[in-house]
């Protein structure tokens, strides 16, 4: 039905104004004062047609060369196109060549992420050839290798973890037995080798504080001291 629509507008267009149908012609066209229900409803639909198209999504440029980024629908092919000189080959059309190859990356000089990046192509290529023992050899690499970089790397620390030190008031202190100061104080330690802020919940102590305590009660009334050693002030060294 559009295309006879269309066909209908163009003779009407053409014998008025000649050339092409256009937008602002259409509208010449419906404010015509003999124009009928039939041009009216043509040109209507010429304008809605062109003035309600989506708009045309803008191709992401390609990234610099030598970052290791390829963007959707990019003509680029990752890892060999960014740097032919940092090129690795790898073979995996047999078992022992996918061995060959993942001890080749394993051992050579460069990046963590770029020798991930080299296995996951191995991988990814052995997957699409129906080659899966070469896949999880890659896999299996790519775990090993994972592994190792973060036993390598230090523990990742959030704001304020690393602390040992466990504060309560003074008088909640005296009220607690050894043995309940000494866990605290674990749970702190254990929480501070891994770079955490917080203790485990388990650990946390009933009643430190009196209901209704406000910040100023803080400052002013109680005063905190360190568990592990009392005689020193929270914020002592």
């Amino acid at each position: 039905m559009s295309k006879a629509y269309r066909g209908v507008l163009k003779a009407r267009i053409s014998k008025l104004y000649g050339g092409d149908v256009t937008v602002e012609k259409a509208r010449r066209l419906k404010s015509r004062p003999d124009a009928t229900p039939r041009d009216k409803q043509l040109a209507n639909w010429f304008i809605n047609m062109q003035t309600n198209r989506p708009p045309t999504k803008k191709k992401k440029p390609d990234p610099k060369v030598g970052t290791g980024k390829k963007p959707k629908g990019s003509d680029r092919r990752l890892y060999t196109d960014e740097n032919p000189k940092d090129t690795v080959s790898i073979k995996f059309a047999t078992v022992a060549d996918a061995r060959k190859t993942i001890a080749k990356v394993m051992n050579i000089n460069k990046p963590y992420a770029r020798k991930i990046q080299i296995l996951t192509v191995l991988e990814q290529r052995a997957e699409v050839m129906g080659k899966m023992q070469q896949a999880s050899l890659a896999r299996a690499a790519k775990k090993k290798l994972k592994a190792a970089n973060e036993k390598s790397s230090p523990a990742k620390q959030v704001k304020g973890g690393g602390t040992k030190k466990v504060c309560l008031p003074k008088d909640k202190i005296a009220s607690m037995s050894k043995s309940e100061r000494a866990k605290v104080t674990r749970a702190k330690s254990k929480a501070a080798k891994g770079g955490k802020y917080k203790r485990s919940s388990e650990s946390f102590v009933k009643g430190a504080r009196k209901k209704g305590a406000t910040l100023r009660d803080w400052f002013e009334k109680e005063d905190w001291r360190q568990v592990g050693d009392p005689s020193k002030k929270c914020g002592e060294d």
